[in-house]
């Protein structure tokens, strides 16, 4: 017996994984900023930096042996290696661009990038990838010959060029300008390919991938945007927190690195998940590149550093799990059958949050927990810095303190279960805590992290109670926020919460952590307010109008608000819920139980189909100022604009009975008709050639909607100069929002069980045909739309429609899927996923 009970602690004890600080990169000092680094194609021990110095160096990494090249007159902003290793090339400020012999380590040549008489900073070098011909960028481009050193041709271009790279092939040069475009050429035919925006203002680094299928760009304004060489379209966007200084691809092409302010990020290109982020520079990253072996990374910034980092541990790590931490103090005993409690009540508060989603309609899932290979539970084993009692008070803090050292907090939600005498955390009466961490601006976007800390013992930790106070807080980590609308919802602090609310099962149900094969792209959502932020006060009518878009795809927004005094907690809660399936839509919210108050703070809270969230936060006041008299004003916003048309728009047909506010029966003859619609507009100041506020809101009216109301009021039996002026402004309207180009959207929702909508948009009448297939090539679906008129074709009743089904009607399986649009005059492609 006695020996049966040894094993049994031995067994336990292999769950628990001690994580000790990661380990600091080794670095170099250069002596003022590294504006860029190489590595030798050949060689994984040989690097050069350069920068603000003016020094080109080169290290031997075996044994830190630094040796200067030479040097330039002002700022080298970019070095490249030949394919071959034998030399290397230097841009700078100067206006010259330099040749160096890496054998003997010394001075081959200078050129001067020199166009019309007038001399050119260099921004960017490289070598063609058969080594015979140099590039240089800055005003124009210019291609050298390797051997005579003479200028090849000069490609001429009217902004400044930051960025070139070359296709592994040597077929294509892509180069991005200060005007946030890209161009792509035919090295072989000296032919333009494509040019297309990808900033909106500046390009400050393109690659192509080792196979020649992607080519990503990253910019001024931030994100990582992949591009499908095939068509030109957008694969997605990798999120990033500002602007992207440098971008290279890992020699596999399974791994995008980036530079930006202090942090060198990684990338899955499978799905475009961020593996990790490493930081340590100060101040700005302006180069980071993989070693010829894949294994680590050298970045250099302005602090004068070139950093090396170790990946090899991050190719493995799975993503978007939930992680058990076992905190025990320094003065505490950990209790020896821990493993089997964390064990049992990690799977039942799995089960839990399966059965409801499956309750719910959404199928049976659940959110994914650390196992090892055998499938055992992994709980990591931290101790505590300080005794139990430093412990009892700002317990959250303290112990995510101590945690974030060992662990990143960002990418995946952490269950820390705190074995503290107390049996509470933070006060007495609160059993948990839990909650997300956001990239802070003006609007908040989730991490793909999270937290929830409960009692590790206690009425708070054992049976039932211990499943809801868990299933609680790993709520709030998932982004859900308190719910006191029902007290049987798990998200509120009724006695017996047994259920998941309709809203926070559907949230859930497109969760990163409920659905770990989603992709991690993320384009930005915006939020814009159609109305007004201030209201009468006390009024019984007071509602706010939402324009909400993202091209990924939008699945719900949710309404928070503040607590009341009668609810149990402070703080915000969720209100209502609106399910979007759509790129963009306007959605309206009755706020007038909030007028009572002199100010609230509001939030919209927006999930995505990829399930990234992002919040935006609103203050709405009293105003016992405002006016609704003048009724063309629909807002009250003391401005006519497409704000106001926007309103009547979406209303359009509606009967209105009461004075409500905002009013869009502008006439107030008790009906939302063409009359209200022509009455606005024929305030707006829209010309021929479509004023800029048409283009720069997202209409949630297509054109063959514009064009029926032009109809309708051309039949209008009497028509004086409001109406004739109406309908010529309406027409200049159609004419902003028919489409400039044919373009095929993604999918939505993406992923999809069992049905789901393709979006598209028509540049000119086409016959149109939609092509579904397998992986392997094979047609599964033919959809043949007919014949269709310009314009967008994007919400439901519009778009493209699948079931889910082949052309003999059987459901297919889960799998990636492409989709073709065929016009007369185009063709695109798209995948999608569809996930059961």
């Amino acid at each position: 017996m006695r020996n049966s009970y040894i094993f049994f602690i031995l067994l336990i004890l292999t769950y628990f994984i001690s994580n000790s600080s990661s380990q600091e990169p080794t670095y170099l000092t250069h002596g003022g900023s590294v504006q860029a680094v190489a590595y030798s194609p050949i060689s994984s021990t040989l690097i050069v930096s350069a920068g603000g110095n003016h020094s080109i160096k080169l290290w031997n990494l075996e044994d830190s042996e630094e040796t200067v090249l030479g040097n330039h007159t002002d700022t080298v902003n970019s070095i490249a290696f030949s394919p071959d290793g034998q030399r290397l090339v230097s841009g700078s400020d100067d206006y010259t661009l330099k040749l160096w012999d890496i054998e003997e380590k010394r001075h081959i040549a200078t050129l001067k990038h020199i166009t019309d008489y007038a001399q050119s900073q260099i921004k960017k070098v490289a070598f063609s990838p058969d080594g015979q011909k140099i590039i240089s960028a800055g005003f124009h481009l210019k291609i050298w010959d390797i051997y005579t050193f003479k200028e090849i041709l000069t490609i001429r271009h009217d902004e400044w060029i930051y960025t070139l790279a070359f296709s592994s092939d040597g077929e294509l040069l892509a180069y991005g300008d200060t005007a946030g475009k890209i161009v792509v050429r035919n090295i072989r035919t000296h032919q333009e390919i494509t040019q297309f925006e990808a900033d909106a203002d500046l390009i400050t680094s393109v690659r192509f991938s080792p196979d020649n299928n992607t080519l990503a760009s990253g910019g001024l304004n931030g994100g990582i945007k992949l591009w499908n060489i095939k068509n030109w379209e957008l694969i997605g966007t990798l999120p990033t927190n500002g602007t992207v200084t440098d971008i290279n691809y890992s020699p596999d092409g399974s791994i995008l690195a980036n530079s930006d302010y202090e942090a060198v990020n990684l990338w899955k290109i499978e799905n475009g998940e961020k593996i990790t982020t490493l930081t340590g520079h100060k101040g700005w990253v302006n180069s980071a590149v993989f070693s010829p072996d894949g294994q680590s990374i050298s970045s250099g910034g302005n602090d004068g550093t070139i950093r090396f980092w170790n990946i090899e541990s991050y190719h493995e790590h799975e993503q978007d799990l939930v992680r058990i931490i076992y905190f025990v103090p320094r003065d505490r005993t950990g209790q020896y059958d821990i493993w089997i409690k964390l064990n049992s009540l990690i799977r039942r508060v799995q089960q839990f949050y399966a059965d409801q989603l499956e309750i719910n309609g959404f199928g049976r899932k659940s959110f994914t927990f650390e196992t090892d290979e055998f499938g055992n539970t992994i709980i990591h084993h931290v101790n505590g810095v300080f005794n139990d009692w430093y412990y009892h008070s700002d317990t959250n803090n303290k112990i995510q303190q101590e945690i974030r050292s060992q662990f990143d907090m960002t990418k995946d939600v952490y269950l820390i279960v705190a074995d503290l005498s107390s049996q509470n955390v933070e006060t007495q009466n609160t059993c948990g805590v839990g909650g997300s961490l956001w990239f802070e601006s003006e609007l908040k976007v989730k991490t793909h992290g999270g937290y929830a800390l409960i009692p590790a013992s206690g009425k708070c930790f054992d049976d039932k109670v211990g499943i809801y106070v868990t299933a609680h807080e790993l709520g709030h980590a998932f982004g859900l926020e308190h719910d006191f609308r029902d007290d049987k919802y798990m998200m509120s602090y009724g006695e017996s919460p047994d259920r998941l609310s309709y809203c926070a099962a559907e949230w859930l149900s497109v969760s990163r952590f409920f659905n770990t094969d989603t992709v991690g792209y993320n384009n930005p959502t915006s939020l814009q307010s159609l109305t007004p932020l201030v209201y009468y006060p006390s009024s019984d009518k007071y509602s706010l109008i939402f324009q909400i878009t993202d091209l990924d795809g939008l699945h719900q927004v949710q309404l928070l608000i503040p607590t009341s005094a009668n609810d149990p907690s402070d703080g915000i809660k969720l209100q209502s819920c609106h399910r979007i399936d759509a790129i963009s839509k306007a959605i309206e919210f009755d706020l007038s139980f909030l007028t009572s108050n002199q100010n609230n703070t509001i939030a919209l809270q927006v999930i995505d189909v990829y399930g990234n969230i992002t919040k935006q936060e609103y203050v709405i006041r009293a105003d016992a100022s405002i006016s609704t008299d003048n009724f063309l004003d629909v807002n009250g916003d003391g401005i006519i604009d497409v704000n106001d048309l926007v309103i009547v728009a979406v209303n359009f047909g509606k009967t209105i009975i009461n004075d409500i506010f905002p009013n869009p029966d502008v006439n107030r003859d008790g009906k939302v008709d063409i009359l209200d619609l022509l009455l606005v507009v024929h305030e707006l100041d829209i010309d021929s050639a479509a004023a800029p506020s048409i283009k720069s809101i997202n209409l949630p009216f297509s054109t063959s909607t514009v064009q029926g109301w032009i109809s309708q009021a051309k039949q209008l039996a009497t028509k004086d100069s409001v109406i004739e002026n109406g309908i010529l402004r309406l027409e200049n309207i159609l004419k902003s929002m028919s489409p400039k180009e044919t373009t095929l959207f993604r999918n939505y929702p993406n992923p999809f069980n069992p049905e789901t909508w393709i979006p598209y948009q028509l540049a000119n009448p086409s016959d149109i045909v939609i092509t579904i297939y397998d992986i392997h090539s094979n047609v599964i679906r033919t959809l043949e739309l007919g014949y269709k008129p310009e314009g967008t074709y994007i919400n439901r009743n519009r778009a493209a429609y699948w079931d889910g089904k082949n052309d003999i009607g059987e459901s297919v399986g889960s799998g990636l899927y492409f989709y073709t649009l065929r016009t007369n005059r185009h063709q695109f492609t798209h995948k999608m996923l569809l996930r059961k």
